[in-house]
């Protein structure tokens, strides 16, 4: 039969090696029976070789690998056997994760693969269930069940990543329970609201106008994200007033296009006249390192202006992006601000959108209704 158990143990009275005996279940010395092995090696064939502490550990792992090498064939694969674990979550993650680098949920991903990876082990994730799989992501507390949903889809994807390998065949890819969830809807304001903020925000930051300006794009082109501003250059806008976007949030090596309206071609005019760059230099920076404004730059400002006010619970995202969004349906109609949006019914009930120049109306009539509520002053006045 295949396979062995021996022990790397020697006689502690005349240094011989210490011979597998089945009859006595064990390794002894055969000059000095009385001299036993404590600790042993399944050896098999494909270089596996597993240390165990008792000789009955030994005897069932051996067994095992007889039982799965007979019953698998041409389909044992040696390496899901090792003390290694090649073929677990933590053997295959380093592999698929650099598969994933510079994507924008890259960081996401990683998480809840390492959770993952230390939830389930050395287990072969052939071995791993569907069963298993549900009780592992209903067993991680104080998740929200759009975070549980995340975490299901990033780990459903790396085995779909393990299957397209052949670590795993069909009949061995898990059933991944659906996790339901209900989005919940942000607290927003109005435009009256988010027009006194934004004044507010221009009056504490006169030191770098780029904020203000940054956080009123945010309330007027529901199209922008706050990362979106980071990666805008002295160069992304044309002498036509399209700003174009590289790599935008969620959309790697794609383009965004927004057109800019009047206001904020000046703004930026004017801005780019008193600091002069290089095209492919950061536009949103700070005026005095020239660094990009970090990722929270914007919610610190948005925030201490809130705050100045007395507006409470109104983060950044809701107060510009969600609350334009609803303002704009109200103002023109869901049918059109949904057409100008391009979203699907479901995203459109979170947030409007403005997808392309047929929005431009859309934009317009933003500003115009802005300035009725509180008037607009120039940047340069």
């Amino acid at each position: 039969m295949k396979g062995s158990i021996i022990t790397r143990q020697r006689c502690f009275i005349c240094n011989s090696q210490l011979i597998h005996d089945e009859k006595r279940h064990g390794c002894f010395c055969k000059e000095h029976p009385h001299v036993a092995a404590t600790q042993f090696v399944v050896r098999f064939p494909g270089d596996i070789y597993q240390n165990h502490k008792s000789y009955e550990s030994a005897t069932q792992t051996l067994n095992y690998l007889r039982h799965e090498k007979g019953t698998r064939g041409q389909k044992f694969n040696p390496d899901d056997y090792k003390s290694i674990r090649p073929n677990s979550v933590m053997g295959l993650k380093i592999k698929y994760l650099a598969r994933k680098k510079g994507l924008a949920s890259y960081g996401k991903i990683e998480h809840s693969l390492n959770l993952a990876s230390i939830h389930f082990g050395p287990t072969n994730v052939r071995e791993i269930t569907g069963a298993d799989i549900e009780d592992y992501l209903y067993g991680i507390l104080h998740i929200s069940e759009k975070t549980r949903k995340n975490h299901c889809d990033y780990i459903c994807n790396f085995w779909k990543w393990c299957l397209s390998r052949g670590v795993i065949t069909l009949a061995e890819m898990p059933v991944f329970p659906k996790i339901d969830y209900k989005l919940g809807y942000r607290k927003i304001t109005d435009w009256g609201t988010q027009g006194t903020v934004l004044e507010k925000v221009r009056e504490i930051s006169k030191q770098n106008p780029k904020v203000y300006l940054a956080i009123d794009m945010l309330a007027t082109y529901t199209k922008l994200r706050p990362e979106d501003i980071r990666r805008i250059t002295e160069g992304s806008l044309d002498e036509n007033g399209w700003l174009t976007i590289n790599n935008p949030t969620k959309l790697k090596n794609k383009f965004k296009y927004i057109h800019l309206h009047p206001d904020h071609v000046e703004a930026w005019r004017l801005l780019q006249r008193q600091s002069p760059a290089l095209p492919d230099v950061h536009f949103f920076r700070d005026t005095k390192t020239g660094k990009v404004f970090g990722k929270n730059h914007l919610y610190k400002w948005w925030n201490r202006a809130c705050a100045l006010i007395g507006l409470k619970g109104v983060p950044l995202y809701p107060g510009t992006k969600h609350t334009t969004a609803t303002e704009t349906a109200k103002l023109l109609g869901t049918d059109k601000a949904r057409g100008a949006s391009g979203l699907t019914n479901k995203a459109f009930d979170r947030y409007c959108q403005v997808e392309n120049d047929d929005c431009y109306e859309v934009v317009t009539a933003i500003r115009k209704q802005k300035a009725d509520v509180i008037p607009l002053k120039r940047k340069n006045e």
